[in-house]
């Protein structure tokens, strides 16, 4: 028997502690709990590898565990955000999965919940958060990315549902969704943001068509989306009619602070951002024995302080966060700033193998992977909004500069002209 600390003790009690503590119980191997007290990380990890995750966080989700703070109809336990928060930190702290695949809980969940009705809640909420169905982001459009106001794929109310035509590209994990955040033209008439509405799409509905795009690193994670006379029900629309932008914004501000995050430990590359992770960058140049030079040592503190910087920038947000704020304009700041030093480091590590960025041993599966993680890097100043765009969002909403003229500003959405 382990005789280390509970790390939970100092926990304030919530309602409903010792049923989720009997839940771990019947859920985590044994040893779990002991290998996590003594921080025997090689111990947990082996744990991890045999855990079948979905499981776990379906049964977390199922009690209303992934989201307690949401409303028991909702699927959550009903707790306040301050209990939520304790229930929360205790899986943590336990190292137990709770975040269902897909960018479901991060990004629709908030969404949902914030705009769309009781009874549609009813319905997205349970499954999303207990892992059922998985979503993806039916946003850009070809010709409608950085300008994803523009988008032409249109929905056109038919009694109790609407049918949807168009196109979207860059899905991630389209391929594997049961579900899309799907916005829509419904009123070509009206100004472009103020003509979309929000929808939750079902990926299996007839006239869904995914079409996989592999990307430079070989990788099949995004999807361009054809929808043909798609019908969604309107219980499956998440904002009020006309007001999807503005529901839009608070999926991506969500995201933009999910891909301006920083990393947590962990043995491999396993994040949508890509790329190698500071500490596994330095014991590469040490085990080269490369430190020694001192030029290698200042890129390596340069890095290193970018990593500490985004942390806490990253820690002030979701303190905000916590505390039951908007998100602020951490977002976009971190965002931009966190892909250009994860690009900058995946840059370094490719110096730092030298010849053997270009030519390796076939049996060299590492020095594979530090190519494949450092070509997937190269999206990161694209995805979940261009840095282009980024910085102008920076430049109007938090440095107040005056926004760039627009000759259509107000104009109805089909008179203005597209390429």
């Amino acid at each position: 028997m382990s005789t280390g600390v509970d790390p939970t003790a100092a926990l304030a009690d919530f309602p409903g502690r010792a049923e989720l503590e009997e839940l771990l119980l019947s859920l985590l191997p044994a040893g779990w709990i002991e290998a996590v007290r003594s921080s025997e990380d090689d111990a947990v990890q082996q744990l991890k590898r045999d855990l079948n995750n979905p499981s776990v966080v379906a049964q977390l989700g199922e009690a209303g565990w992934i989201a307690p703070h949401y409303d028991v109809s909702h699927g959550g336990r009903g707790l306040s955000l301050d209990e939520a928060r304790d229930a929360l930190t205790l899986l943590s702290v336990w190292e137990v999965p709770h975040v269902p695949r897909g960018s479901g809980l991060p990004l629709a969940a908030p969404t949902i919940h914030q705009w769309s009705s009781d009874e549609t809640k009813r319905r997205l909420l349970p499954p999303l958060l207990s892992g059922k169905e998985r979503w993806c982001q039916l946003f850009s459009e070809p010709g409608a990315g950085s300008d994803m106001a523009s988008l032409a794929t249109t929905a056109v109310r038919d009694g109790d549902e609407w049918v949807v035509n168009g196109q979207k590209v860059w899905t991630t994990f389209g391929h594997e969704a049961e579900r899309a955040m799907l916005i829509a033209r419904t009123d070509p008439n009206a100004p472009k943001h103020t003509g979309i509405t929000y929808f939750g799409l079902d990926m299996r509905a007839p006239g869904v068509e995914v079409r996989q795009l592999v990307n430079i690193a070989g990788q099949v994670e995004f999807n361009e989306v054809f929808l043909t006379d798609v019908r969604v029900a309107d219980i499956d629309r998440i904002s009020p009619i006309g007001e999807g932008w503005k529901a839009a914004m608070t999926t991506l501000g969500a995201e933009r602070h999910a891909l301006s995050g920083v990393r947590k430990k962990r043995k491999s590359s396993d994040e949508i951002l890509g790329g190698k992770p500071f500490a596994e960058v330095l014991a590469m140049a040490q085990s080269r024995g490369l430190t020694n030079d001192a030029n290698v040592r200042q890129q390596l503190m340069v890095a290193f302080t970018s990593d500490r910087l985004l942390s806490w920038t990253a820690q002030r947000a979701r303190d905000r966060a916590r505390a039951g704020q908007q998100v602020g304009p951490e977002g976009s700041v971190t965002k931009i700033a966190k892909a250009a030093a994860n690009q900058r480091l995946q840059e370094l590590a490719i110096g730092l193998l030298g010849a053997d960025a270009s030519a390796w041993p076939a049996e060299a599966d590492d020095a594979a992977e530090w190519i494949v993680q450092f070509l997937r890097t190269r999206a990161n100043s694209i995805e979940g909004g261009t840095s282009e765009i980024q910085r102008n969002i920076v430049g109007e909403r938090v440095l107040g500069l005056p926004r760039e003229p627009d000759p259509f500003s107000g104009a109805a959405w089909r008179d203005i002209p597209r390429s």
